[in-house]
């Protein structure tokens, strides 16, 4: 069953219901209150004959019959139900030619007897249903009235017709006002419907869905136009990161093969002019590696299984720094390392860390000093070259922006990239600025999860190749 059809049915069953249950619930009243109102004339006839004097009945012989000149009082009432006295062996007394047939059972005459209170029945003269009230009415007799009920039958006969009718078109119109009200409420779950059939038919995620007022329907709308938003820029950068990837690959890629070709054609080709080719074919594939490896670290899903765990900051910077400082003798490198304790992955944090000394490293004039700073979980690596330029300083995060001026100089145009990424994924964020003095300043603030006292700054000056 179709969402639409269930809100139909749903709606209409539920409206059908408390339209038949508010038609049940008028017409028990209206049969109460007209029987409580008969029940009452009856009960106030009889109260007229209970309490009338004796004498007015005569002395009953034998059969318990009325003296001639005996006659029951005719209470001043409208519709008058027919009375009679009953005694306690059955016998009814009724006025001079009444030709009334009264229903006597059981429980009138225990009332006679006085073997039980007043009481109502409902009971039949024939094909007539009548309404019956008895009371005693003094010792070893009781009165008995009774009042037909065919109109009152006849007139709840037709209220329920009445009611019954309108029940029916109650819920005819609940099926037809359910029917337009599920159309309107279904209207943007199939327009959710029909763009998710466009988008995995087609694979266009540009199509959104139009969306108005603030109810659950235009939230999950909003949502949706989110998700496919969201989506497309994702698909939008996978897109470029290929195209990217493709123009950077193709250089070292061409380098190579037409180096392998040289040394397939010339096989004796002379020292002097092979060692040339092969110090570029080691570089370029050094290049490519590294170009693979920052491929695959920025293509990397964010959602890595590596748990976070606390990583001392300081002590971690601290030992890459040994380790660079090994790699490149001839880089200057000082350090002031404030403790800071936060809730990362170390092997990421290494990975950015190595990319802002590669950075700092690739554009650092000879001699140049390279500061590296830990202070309150911000981590920032100066350089003492030309910095950057005003026009590069919005794009030196983006992936494989090179400026023109580093076209020449070795590099994928990932690394920053990788840094941001990084940074962004522990909870904080990389910026970029021009140093006072010159050079440049790349810094990455990570959310601390301790800072210790920060001890006296330390400097480590590594000994100079040569």
């Amino acid at each position: 069953m179709s969402l639409r059809r269930r809100m139909v049915v749903f709606t209409a069953a539920a409206a059908g219901f408390v339209v038949a249950l508010s038609a049940v619930a008028c017409y028990l009243a209206v049969r109460s209150n007209m029987r409580g109102r008969l029940d009452s004339q009856l009960r106030a006839q009889a109260a007229l004959v209970s309490h009338a004097p004796a004498a007015r009945f005569g002395r009953p012989r034998g059969s318990f019959r009325f003296a001639p000149r005996a006659r029951l009082p005719r209470p001043s009432l409208q519709n008058q139900g027919d009375i009679a006295l009953l005694s306690a062996t059955g016998r009814v007394s009724k006025r001079p030619n009444d030709p009334t047939r009264f229903a006597v059972t059981a429980r009138a005459l225990a009332v006679a007897r006085g073997q039980a209170k007043p009481s109502f029945y409902d009971a039949h003269i024939g094909s007539t249903p009548v309404r019956v009230y008895v009371a005693p009415a003094g010792a070893g007799r009781a009165v008995i009235v009774e009042q037909a009920v065919t109109s009152l039958n006849s007139t709840l006969h037709d209220l329920a017709l009445i009611l019954l009718a309108i029940a029916a078109t109650g819920i005819a119109l609940a099926l037809l006002l359910g029917l337009l009200v599920a159309r309107a409420a279904a209207a943007p779950v199939n327009a959710l419907r029909r763009a998710a059939e466009h988008v995995g038919s087609t694979g266009d995620l540009s199509r959104r869905i139009g969306v108005s007022g603030t109810d659950d329907l235009a939230r999950l709308g909003h949502s949706f136009n989110d998700m496919l938003e969201a989506l497309e820029d994702s698909q939008r950068a996978q897109r470029q990161l290929v195209a990217d990837a493709s123009h950077e690959l193709r250089t070292p890629v061409t380098t190579i093969r037409t180096n392998l070709e040289v040394f397939a054609r010339n096989p004796d080709l002379d020292p002097e002019d092979r060692d040339p080719l092969l110090r570029d074919l080691i570089g370029e594939s050094a290049e490519l590696g590294a170009l693979v490896e920052d491929l695959l670290e920025s293509a990397r899903d964010e959602d890595s299984r590596e748990p976070f765990e606390e990583v001392a900051l300081d002590a971690l910077i601290a030992s890459e720094l040994e380790r660079w400082s090994r790699r490149h003798p001839e880089a200057e490198i000082v350090s002031r390392l404030a403790p800071a304790v936060i809730h990362g992955q170390e092997r990421r944090l290494q990975r950015a860390l190595a990319n802002l000394l590669d950075n700092a490293i690739k554009w650092s004039p000879p001699g140049g000093t390279i500061e590296v700073t830990l202070d309150g979980g911000t981590l920032s690596v100066r350089d003492r070259g030309p910095g950057f330029q005003a026009a590069d300083l919005p794009f030196v995060f983006d992936r494989f922006f090179r400026a023109p001026s580093a076209r020449t100089v070795p590099g994928s145009g990932l690394g920053l990239a990788i840094v941001r990424k990084v940074a962004e994924e522990h909870g904080g964020e990389a910026s970029a600025e021009n140093a006072p003095g010159g050079g440049a300043r790349v810094s990455m603030a990570l959310p601390a999860a301790s800072l210790p006292p920060a001890p006296a700054p330390q400097q480590r000056q590594p000994a100079h190749a040569g």
